[in-house]
């Protein structure tokens, strides 16, 4: 069988993100310059973005929205971009999660309210992919999904999708680093690919990777080669604003800059690391080096950052690749 697609399962979240002109102190006001709804949550930012990125094969998505206003802004959204939404199921009754951005002008630093709604009921079988033709499965995110978080859910989930011949991707959000270390450690031996910010990689290695605010490159990768220790099957990646680091199951790491985008072109950072992890992902699906992997998903992630949401602006893969090159990369320092 010549498998074709990648299947996202996972929290899906609307995000409402803020530009506001300063970050407040407590009992003062800040100022909404603009405000954007846009669906969120890793599966479905990662799927747009491979939609973004001009994606040939079957990009299908799996969760559950409640059947609020949120939830139908969600579908409609999703809709839109061409993404196959047959498996994002309205639950009746249920709160939508959405998550408010909001998003400091000037320096473009993000805090996150976050409301878990409908992610606290989900079930296995909502999230349990239903194709074997499908050549990845991707869920996110352990943390933010009670049942599945405190039951076998992810393992079970996981378990699934290679049963039927799929490997299978993790994807995570930075809640506390307690919990992810609580949860993602065990689930590593069921995973093919996993790709996270340093923070996460460091919940769950337990290994700095950051120096002060810069990666650390070197600590990266001995971070990446820690999870791969730890079970990762195919690759571990770390993404920074300074750059990516990635170990192979073949011993390789390889070490890459991030795009030098000019400050003024910066409109918004949230979903960069979902932007990263399309730009892999579609590596990944096509076969591609683990280097030219890492150049899309930097490339991918610079186009990002030009509109507020987490996806608007990403180009085709080819366009992001010629952007990266015109802006050029960041040196990496690996002590």
């Amino acid at each position: 069988m010549i498998r074709r697609g990648i299947v996202l399962a996972g929290t899906a979240i609307l995000d409402i993100v803020n530009i506001v002109d300063h970050w407040p102190a407590e009992e003062t006001v800040s100022l909404i310059q603009h405000t954007e709804h846009a669906p969120g949550g890793p599966p479905y930012n990662a799927a747009a973005g491979l939609m973004k990125l001009g994606a040939t094969f079957p990009v299908s998505l799996i969760g559950v929205v409640g059947d609020d206003a949120h939830g139908v802004i969600f579908l409609d959204k999703a809709s839109a971009t061409g993404l196959d939404v047959a498996g994002l199921k309205m639950l009746p009754g249920a709160v939508t999660s959405y998550t408010h951005v909001m998003t400091t002008a000037a320096s473009g630093r993000r805090t996150f309210f976050h409301q878990v709604g409908v992610s606290e009921r989900l079930e296995v079988q909502d999230l349990m992919p239903n194709t074997s033709s499908a050549r990845l499965f991707y869920v996110g995110s352990p943390g933010i999904a009670r049942k599945l978080d405190e039951g076998d859910g992810w393992r079970q989930l996981l378990a699934s999708a290679r049963k039927q011949g799929m490997k299978t991707c993790l994807e995570l959000v930075p809640i506390g680093s307690d919990v992810i270390h609580r949860y993602v450690p065990s689930i590593l031996a069921l995973c093919d690919y996993v790709v996270v910010n340093d923070f996460e990689a460091r919940s769950i290695t337990q290994l700095p990777t950051v120096n002060g605010e810069r990666l650390d490159f070197a600590a990266a990768r001995s971070a990446c080669q820690r999870m791969r220790a730890m079970g990762v099957g195919e690759v571990a990646a770390i993404h920074h604003p300074d750059g990516a680091v990635a170990a192979s199951r073949t011993g390789e790491v390889v070490m890459a800059g991030s795009v030098k985008v000019p400050a003024g072109e910066i409109a918004g950072t949230v979903g960069a690391g979902d932007a990263f992890y399309s730009g892999m992902l579609f590596g990944f699906h096509e076969g591609w080096s683990l280097r030219e992997c890492i150049r899309l998903g930097n490339a991918a992630a610079a186009t990002s950052l030009h509109a507020p949401t987490t996806c608007a602006s990403i180009r085709p893969w080819q366009d992001c690749l010629s952007y990266a090159e015109e802006m050029g990369v960041r040196a990496i320092n690996t002590g």
